[in-house]
């Protein structure tokens, strides 16, 4: 008799692991693939806030059958002084552990042992693979981004599976920063105006295909204000108060061959 298997999940941390780490998109084919070859998927289920991620990624899931679970992030804002302090609850870690409980459940009242592959890297599913395996006897493996698995979790299942990643060429640094000015430039900004932190956002999602690891964009961005292509200045937002803001020097930009002069 074929083995079931149970995939779930935690679709942040494996595209922010794939882009942080490699610069890339996470393949949803082969995750079913993967699952495929630990015997027949009864349950497919990706969590996240799909709000948080770019409309493709939710039409992809469809197409290979994953079903997408939405758990919308909850943001608050509280004071500690004189300083706005953000704070960010994210439901995917206790739904996609919730799920995997009643579906463990349900096999246990049946007397089936299924497959549960978790697809993250994150040490607070530990608790959630130890009871799989101890209270409902599920055999468990790791799915996680090579550089981004806690040892914790795989010792706690006994069992991983690496994702696959592609060997990235170096990246074009000057491309790179071209492309980043080329954003900038083309606009609009969000906010009427740019800022640091609002072009790392832009830099990092996958709409602007700009190549590179997260940590490789943020470095040019940096060097972009280095060489004062990109330049800091005050700004009086209505809302926030002064900011600073960053503004393209278009000349500088031209100097530097990051714009073709026409």
């Amino acid at each position: 008799m074929t083995q079931e298997v149970a995939m779930f999940v935690d679709l942040e941390n494996l595209r922010y692991s794939l882009l942080n780490l490699h610069g890339q998109e996470p393949n949803l084919s082969d995750l079913v693939t993967k699952a495929n070859k630990y015997g027949r998927p009864s349950v497919m289920r990706a969590y996240a806030d799909f709000s948080e991620h770019p409309s493709e990624l939710n039409r992809q899931l469809q197409i290979v059958g994953i079903e997408s679970i939405n758990t919308p992030v909850k943001r608050s804002v509280y004071k500690r002084g004189t300083q706005e302090i953000e704070r960010v609850k994210n439901a995917a870690d206790m739904c996609l552990s919730l799920d995997a409980v009643m579906e463990a459940l349900e096999a246990d009242n049946n007397g089936k042992e299924k497959v549960f592959l978790l697809v993250t890297g994150d040490r607070d599913y530990v608790k959630l693979v130890t009871l799989l395996r101890n209270r409902f006897g599920q055999r468990v493996v790791i799915v996680g981004v090579p550089g981004a698995i806690s040892n914790d979790l795989v010792d706690a299942a006994g069992n991983n599976d690496h994702i696959e990643v592609t060997v990235q060429l170096p990246v074009d640094r000057h491309q790179l920063k071209s492309d980043i000015v080329k954003m900038v430039n083309k606009g609009p900004a969000p906010l009427h105006y740019w800022t640091v932190r609002i072009i790392d956002q832009w830099c990092q999602s996958g709409r602007q295909h700009i190549s590179g690891t997260a940590k490789e964009r943020r470095d040019a961005i940096h060097e972009l204000l280095d060489e004062n292509v990109l330049v800091r200045q005050p700004r009086n937002d209505p809302k926030k108060g002064q900011i600073t803001e960053i503004i393209l020097d278009v000349a500088v930009a031209k100097e530097q061959g990051y714009i073709k002069n026409r």
